[in-house]
């Protein structure tokens, strides 16, 4: 079943061309066509009021993104939620919570940021805030939340793919129609420090040409260290540079992963690559350790959303170091400081 799921996204992206990929297109690209029309379909009825929206008791910052796979978006929450701590304020993060490590990461990186799981997150939204105070909500992966009114729309773009094959899902990576890219106030480019200066350029006018009123925020994920996983003990980028170092993944985007251990001088000679969201079993972690030691690295690497859904596991078979890593802003942290005072009621 893994190794099937894996075939169709390899298809999506354009990356196997096979015969029977060739055969399948035709098909998925009907299969888009309907969820297409779904998609396209549910929004005119939200907003022709055919279907209820709704609208919560304080501010409401949607982070989300237009296509299947990782862009930095959980990174993105969590800096939002930094700073609107760091202005003595309370930010709710509301996340559907079907992936327990995404909500792991924020409890542990965010001891005191009050986090809401649950589909519903307009319920879910509403009990919290008859026991706790809340100022701001971040609805995290809110783009496909129609139903709920938002403040501030910020769709997250990552500059290493930032559309695939331009076709909705499961033809392409596409979970919006890229004319979605219209009603966003803000557009995070990801990962930016990983593409060429030109290939940045060129995304930024495309962006622009589909969403003309919202305004660019350039980001990146910056390493900061790695821990064992057993004891959480530190280990310095520095003592791992020019290192032989096998990588094991389950994440949208692993390249992002690699690419960023490549600009710290970190080698990998191994990469094991996962579906994102995958649930290891301990078969396949024993066969990553095997094969790690045949190919004689020095360490195995892995994500921290990767040691938060497999934890125990994890620990128990292969003891890697975790890479410690946040987001951090190149240009444009101005516009989301502004529009986060607006929302708060707070002057300069």
């Amino acid at each position: 079943m893994e190794n099937l799921k894996n075939y169709f996204r390899l298809v999506a992206e354009g990356k196997c061309r096979d015969a029977a990929s060739f055969c399948l297109c035709p098909l998925l690209s009907v299969v888009s066509f309907v969820y297409g029309v779904g998609v396209r379909g549910l929004r005119w009825a939200h907003e022709k009021k055919y279907l209820k929206r709704f609208k919560l008791p304080f501010p409401v910052i949607s982070v989300g993104n237009l296509t299947w796979g990782g862009t930095g978006k959980t990174p993105l929450v969590e800096f939002l939620a930094r700073k609107i701590s760091a202005f003595r304020k309370t930010p709710l993060i509301l996340t559907r919570g079907y992936n327990h490590d995404e909500v792991e990461e924020f409890r542990h990186h965010m001891p005191t940021v009050v986090v809401g799981v649950g589909r519903d997150r307009v319920k879910t939204a509403l009990g919290i805030v008859k026991e706790k105070r809340v100022d701001v909500a971040i609805l995290d992966d809110g783009l496909q939340q129609v139903a709920v009114e938002r403040d501030v729309e910020i769709i997250v773009v990552n500059s290493l793919n930032p559309f695939g094959n331009q076709h909705l899902i499961p033809r392409g990576i596409l979970r919006e129609p890229m004319s979605v890219l219209k009603r966003a106030t803000v557009v995070v480019l990801t990962h930016v420090n990983l593409v060429p200066p030109e290939q940045l350029k060129s995304l930024r006018e495309q962006v622009q040409s589909l969403s003309p009123r919202a305004h660019f925020v350039e980001a990146y994920m910056e390493p900061l260290f790695l821990y064992r996983a057993k004891n959480r003990s530190r280990v310095s980028l520095e003592k791992m540079r020019h290192k032989k170092v096998a990588t094991f993944a389950a994440v949208g985007t692993p390249r992002s992963f690699q690419l960023v251990l490549q600009h710290a001088s970190i080698k990998t000679a191994r990469n094991f690559e996962f579906l994102d969201h995958h649930e290891y079993k301990e078969s396949e972690l024993k066969e990553i350790k095997e094969i790690s030691r045949s190919a004689d690295v020095d360490e195995i690497i892995t994500t921290e959303k990767d040691f938060y859904r497999s934890r125990d596991l994890i620990t128990q078979v292969l003891n890697p170091l975790v890479l410690a890593a946040r987001l951090r802003i190149r240009s444009g942290e101005e516009i989301l400081t502004d529009r986060l005072l607006r929302l708060l009621g707070i002057k300069r």
